[in-house]
């Protein structure tokens, strides 16, 4: 897997990217550029209050590694 130029090629490095890859990319943070009104979603196609209880779990490196593992 390359992260810019320089090429990971351990499971713990590889686990250690994707895992700070996706936790940055589901922050809480607020990010600046484009964003979608309130209502832009119909009700029927939102996430409902106990699926994103689920999808906002803690996620551990470990874990990835473990999935990562797995694929092969």
């Amino acid at each position: 897997l390359w992260d810019g130029d320089v090429l990971l090629e351990s499971l713990e490095d590889i686990s250690t990217h994707i895992y700070s890859f996706y936790k940055e990319l589901f922050s809480a943070e607020p990010r600046g550029g484009v964003s979608l009104c309130a209502d832009f979603w119909p009700l029927a196609d939102q996430v409902s209050d106990a699926e994103n209880a689920d999808l906002t779990l803690p996620v551990f490196p470990e874990e990835v590694g473990r999935a990562i593992a797995s694929m092969k």
